[in-house]
């Protein structure tokens, strides 16, 4: 189904606020760049190909395990002058709604849509959004994410979770991690995450990367996620 977006900064911000308060599972992390090591040893990370350096069998115009960039506002490119980085993924929110929605039919992407595009830069109403393919949830484990981020304080990076309720598979859960750190600089950010302890309905999960105001070039790298154990909670 084609997602018809909200037209103004206002309303998006309500939805935000609504799902928030609605989904009591929802956690969202403070917004700083990692300065601790991870809650447990590293473990084998669950998404597929988060270093975005291998290509899809079928469409080498795309990362294996991710969506197809639009190759405007999200690009999947070599990082530029760092030949040691490789692919990453390059978000661009100052191109305009009316340019995206030309792109997206170019390209035949049909899950976005935004009716009556503007001239105005993107990040002023929707941001761009990256989509992960969905991969399994262990009922009870507790998860990190972790990603590299470079670019203004308008990134985030979601984890959504979705199960089946009252007859149909929804979006049950997501944790949000806010990207602060140096605009020029890449910084790694961690987050864990409990999916089923509020939500056991839940049985898989995507990355989203996000990219929104002010409007400039973010960019994104080395996304994970881990089964962990959780660090205890003080008393």
């Amino acid at each position: 189904m084609t997602q018809n977006l909200p037209k103004s900064d206002t309303l998006l911000a309500t939805s935000w606020i609504t799902w928030l308060l609605v989904v009591a599972a929802t956690v969202v992390a403070r917004g700083e760049p990692a300065t601790e090591p991870p809650t447990s040893a590293p473990n084998a990370s669950v998404l597929p190909n988060g270093d975005f350096e291998k290509a899809d069998a079928v469409d080498r115009a795309k990362p294996i395990g991710w969506d197809k960039p639009d190759g405007l506002g999200i690009q999947w490119v070599n990082a530029p002058g760092e030949p040691g980085r490789g692919k990453v993924i390059r978000m661009d929110t100052a191109v305009s709604e009316k340019a995206m929605v030309n792109q997206w039919r170019k390209m035949g992407i049909t899950q976005w849509n935004i009716p009556q595009p503007a001239g105005n830069p993107i990040a002023e109403t929707y941001g761009l959004s990256y989509y992960s393919v969905p991969v399994p949830v262990r009922a009870g484990q507790a998860y990190q994410v972790s990603f590299d981020f470079k670019g203004p304080a308008g990134g985030k990076v979601w984890v959504r979770g979705w199960g089946m309720y009252q007859g149909e598979k929804r979006r049950r859960y997501e944790t949000i991690v806010f990207c602060r750190g140096k605009e020029n600089q890449w910084t790694t950010f961690r987050q864990t995450f409990h999916p089923t302890r509020n939500r056991p309905e839940v049985t898989e999960m995507r990355v989203m990367l996000y990219a929104y105001y002010p409007a400039g070039v973010y960019w994104f790298d080395n996304v994970r996620l881990e089964p962990v154990s959780e660090t205890p909670k003080p008393k």
